[in-house]
């Protein structure tokens, strides 16, 4: 099932995030799949004044406080093959909220965004922020090693 992988996504997410971003402080939370994430960031601590109303359930959160600002990272995960809908939905929530980063994970595969990616180059579509200068980030999970599988990533970063 979705909601199991998301201890292990959580747990890849956090300690990606504090290799990244090592001067900082890192947040993740999976509790935003049942709760919105105005209830979510609120409970954190963070002001949801961008959230108020909206009634996103992200299924991982995780939150960066760089130099005292709070910076959103959102990860959606799938347990079948990756749609176009999956696409739409991540890139509704990050257009909103502009996270800092943003990922669609899928335990099985790609799926059709595969083809739309990897054969005819469309990742303009991946595009969100006020400028479309971040990317949203698409890849298979592996669950043996508990890790994203690299070579599935798309964009390449």
């Amino acid at each position: 099932m979705e909601k199991d992988l998301y201890p292990e996504i959580e747990n890849w997410l956090k300690i990606y995030l504090q290799d990244k971003y090592k001067n900082s402080k890192i947040r993740t939370t999976h509790t935003s799949s049942q709760l919105t994430l105005e209830v979510v960031l609120s409970n954190l601590g963070v002001n949801p004044t961008l959230a108020i109303g909206l009634k996103i359930k992200v299924d991982i959160v995780g939150i960066v406080d760089i130099r005292s600002m709070n910076q959103l990272v959102f990860v959606e995960v799938k347990d079948e093959a990756l749609t176009l809908k999956d696409l739409g939905q991540l890139w509704g929530y990050s257009q909103l909220m502009d996270p800092i980063e943003s990922f669609l994970i899928s335990s099985t595969s790609l799926g059709g965004l595969s083809k739309l990616f990897n054969a005819l180059g469309r990742k303009d579509l991946l595009t969100y922020g006020e400028n479309r200068n971040k990317y949203m980030q698409i890849a298979r999970w592996d669950r043996k090693r508990q890790d994203l599988d690299y070579s599935t990533l798309i964009p390449k970063v």
